[in-house]
């Protein structure tokens, strides 16, 4: 008879050889991996007040040359944490913005880009992310104007920043990194 498969001959272990060798093999596997996989991944997190600071000077820098904008920031998940609203801003600025710092976030993550210039660029015909060409009418809350830019801390990206209300694209992205650049030297 095979000695893994026998019976334990001591009468308070009355399981076969095989299981006990199993089970000890396991308690040595679960030992040497529980570490590794129940250790919990640190992030950095953009604190409400920095996404706050930073949606202003984006707003103010908008306002002092006459335009009224929408700024929404978002966290690494793309959830909204901050939104402001010039009273005279247009309806569809507050959802544009949302939508510019979301795709930015959603995509840029994803593809290693930091803007959505960038995703525009990275999406001209031709070409598209991952291995499909982007639909002409993509997913709801994406956006493929200009004005979304990413917050990074350490080279990781922790939000995005969507300015939407100015007659261009290219003057949301100045707005939005005039956000930035107020709060830069507090993302570490």
């Amino acid at each position: 008879m095979d000695s893994l498969s026998m019976w334990s001959q001591q009468p308070s272990m009355m399981v076969p050889v095989s299981l006990r060798v199993f089970g000890a093999s396991a308690v040595t596997a679960a030992a040497i991996i529980a570490p590794a996989a129940f250790a919990l991944e640190q992030q950095p997190v953009l604190p409400v007040a920095l996404a706050a600071e930073a949606a202003l000077k984006a707003l103010q820098t908008c306002q002092a040359q006459n335009y009224a904008v929408a700024v929404t920031v978002v966290n690494r998940e793309g959830n909204t944490i901050t939104l402001l609203r010039h009273q005279d801003a247009g309806v569809h600025t507050a959802t544009n913005s949302f939508n510019k710092a979301f795709t930015t976030v959603s995509f840029g993550r994803a593809y290693g880009l930091t803007s959505t210039r960038a995703i525009i660029a990275a999406t001209k015909p031709g070409r598209g992310i991952g291995d499909y060409p982007l639909l002409a009418s993509p997913m709801p809350g994406l956006s493929y104007s200009v004005g979304g830019v990413a917050l990074q801390s350490g080279g990781v990206v922790i939000g995005a920043i969507g300015v939407s209300g100015t007659p261009s694209g290219d003057r949301d992205e100045q707005c939005a990194l005039a956000g930035i650049e107020a709060i830069k030297p507090k993302l570490r």
